[in-house]
């Protein structure tokens, strides 16, 4: 396959100054980077067209914060604006950061515009009225949105501005229907709260609105400054992710996935290009019988082009033959610098979220849920993921939709560094109902025969200690349905403070990161965990049990934490007694861990968030108290 260049443009105007810090982020992701001033393209504006992602940065000066963006938005709409309406009706992606969001909502291009003269929101100074320079937490929401898309969790970014309170013509609940808010303020541990108060949100902001997109998820304006937090060393603690990066430049690696993605409807650049093969969907009948039995060719040939480049990006080297092969192949050659490896697998599948999923029409992040649950069970046994293999079944198939599951599936490998090996789409219009869709797959990952976690080692007198679950992860979502079936997916209850359907869709929590980080604290200190539990359905009596030895009990003390407002909100409802509700959900708890007491305390230490939820003693099973 021929190595493809894609290009950024990082525009640079009187007053911007964020322009070397955004280049930079760019060519950390894989974009060739020009910095070109607007003075270059007012001559030439096709120059714009020469390019695949536009950004626009932040800057400007503390006594003009409105002036200087004003002027660039005028230039671009009057010299350059249909070169970039054109830019943006292709589908390339449009990013404004701080002063840069300013210049995309004065152009019209953000939120979207009533008529020329008519823009739907304006972006002014701040509430404080003064300079705002701070961290901030933001939370992702489901949408449209590429450049947040397969993020569910949230993020640390910097903010530096004077302006950033976005006031709006129309309704805020028409943008959160349309899924034009993909990022709001919210509090330093992501709860769920309803208006965010200075400081948490530094502008003021309806909503708590720290970025807006389009209805196409295209374009994306946003206040804080992802550019500003690219790697570990730019957060004020040192702290970053796993792989020593920033918060922000997922944002930056998001644009350019969707890049590369774009550039695959192009047949001349898909030879040799790896697929996620629909094998159900073969036939020589292309259009023809095969067609008339609800079967769509054309349709699982446009979903394979979508999805191809989302899959190849989870593959390096190893893979010796991949999605479009008849079976995938894994060079195992690595595990031979292990000493005793063993392989662990696991299958399950994400049950009736899909079906939310689908009555939402959101379809970005049900395929972490299904590699986060997959990648917690491979935890407990103390393994690390290989490769993964995802099925995906709909009664009537829809490429984007499809291709949009399956993107969430591959961005979610790359977050725990596993492959997506190949996969199943099928449609199968006599089994599934038209707007129905489910989604399963296989997990196969590694570990040392003597590092395995066994549970073996428990012993009375052990610790339980659990990590936070995001919601209801992949489980009771049957029972949770019927509970919320009167209601609209829309409804805010004030226990949630956001829409009941942003809540039920959260993506399942993965561990990985937390655990790897936890176990290699203690191994450094001659320590281990001595049992784990991911908690899925069956609650803790279904699930705590499993790694018992035989003649111990865990006593799970369920006033040690306190529930989240979304499970007292379902009991209350649904009138669901106490055994059913730990029987059915995982209360807010979603892995729990055995340590001896010394290795609990040091666990807290390294992991503040870690809560005692229980002990083993003599006996049989799982109890509650």
């Amino acid at each position: 396959m021929t190595n493809m260049t894609y290009r950024a443009l990082v525009l640079r105007a009187p007053g911007i100054n964020c322009d070397r810090e955004t280049a930079h982020a760019c060519r950390l992701v894989g974009f060739q980077t020009d910095l070109l001033h607007i003075n270059h393209l007012l001559g030439a504006p096709e120059r714009l067209l020469d390019y695949q992602f536009l950004v626009i940065p932040g800057g400007f000066s503390y006594g003009d914060d409105l002036g200087a963006g004003t002027l660039l938005a005028k230039n671009l709409t009057i010299h350059l604006g249909s070169q970039l309406q054109q830019f943006v009706n292709e589908g390339r992606p449009v990013l404004g950061i701080c002063n840069g969001f300013q210049v995309l909502v004065r152009a019209g291009l953000l939120p979207g515009t009533v008529s020329a003269d008519r823009p739907n929101a304006s972006l002014t100074e701040n509430a404080s009225a003064r300079f705002e320079c701070r961290w901030v937490t933001l939370s992702t929401l489901p949408g449209n949105c590429v450049f947040t898309r397969g993020i569910g969790h949230t993020l640390e970014l910097p903010v530096a501005h004077g302006e950033g309170q976005l006031v709006l013509r129309g309704e805020l609940a028409a943008l959160q229907e349309r899924g034009q808010l993909p990022l709001l303020y919210t509090l330093p541990q992501g709860q769920s709260v309803g208006t965010v108060e200075y400081p948490y949100n530094p502008n003021g902001s309806v909503g708590n609105i720290a970025g807006v997109c389009n209805e196409r998820g295209n374009v994306l304006g946003l206040m804080p400054h992802p550019e500003r937090y690219v790697q570990a060393l730019q957060h004020p603690l040192r702290r970053g992710n796993v792989d020593g990066t920033g918060d922000g430049l997922l944002i930056f690696k998001n644009a350019y996935n969707y890049v590369v993605e774009m550039t695959s409807a192009n047949p001349r650049e898909q030879q040799g290009a790896v697929n996620h093969a629909p094998t159900q969907l073969k036939s020589d009948q292309a259009g023809g019988a095969y067609a008339s039995s609800g079967v769509d060719i054309a349709a699982a040939e446009r979903a394979k082009q979508l999805m191809q480049r989302a899959v190849k990006a989870t593959q390096g080297k190893d893979v010796l033959a991949g999605m479009g092969a008849f079976a995938g192949v894994l060079n195992a050659q690595r595990l031979q610098k292990m000493r005793q490896p063993a392989l662990v697998a696991s299958t399950d599948g994400v049950g009736t979220k899909t079906l939310l999923a689908a009555q939402a029409k959101r379809f970005h992040t049900i395929g972490h849920d299904l590699v986060n649950h997959s990648v917690n069970d491979l935890l407990t046994q103390g393994a690390q993921p290989l490769f993964f293999m995802d099925y995906l079944a709909m009664g009537k198939l829809d490429p984007v939709h499809a291709a949009q599951i399956v993107q969430g599936v591959a961005s979610a490998c790359q977050q725990v560094n596993c492959v997506l090996l190949g996969g199943e789409t099928a449609e199968m219009p006599d089994v599934y109902l038209p707007n129905a869709f489910d989604l399963a797959g296989t997990i196969v990952g590694v570990v040392e025969q003597d590092e395995a976690i066994t549970g073996v080692t428990i012993r009375a007198g052990d610790v339980l200690l659990g990590l936070s679950s995001s919601g209801l992860h992949t489980n009771g979502y049957s029972l949770a349905r019927r509970v919320f079936a009167p209601y609209a997916l829309d409804t805010v209850f004030p226990e949630l403070g956001e829409p009941l359907i942003d809540v039920l869709l959260r993506p399942h929590r993965c561990y990985l990161h937390e655990i790897n980080r936890l176990r290699a604290y203690l191994a450094d200190r001659g320590r281990f965990i001595k049992g784990m539990a991911h908690i899925t359905g069956g609650g803790f009596e279904g699930n705590v049990g499993r790694m018992l030895p035989q003649g111990l009990q865990a006593v799970i003390e369920t006033k040690r934490w306190i529930v989240p407002p979304l499970f007292q909100l379902l009991a209350r409802l649904g009138r669901i007694e106490r055994t059913e509700q730990y029987r059915a959900f995982n209360m807010g708890v979603g892995m729990v861990i055995a340590l001896t007491p010394k290795g609990a305390i040091e666990a807290r230490s390294v992991l503040p968030e870690l809560i005692t939820v229980g002990y083993v003693t003599e006996g049989e099973g799982v109890v509650l108290s």
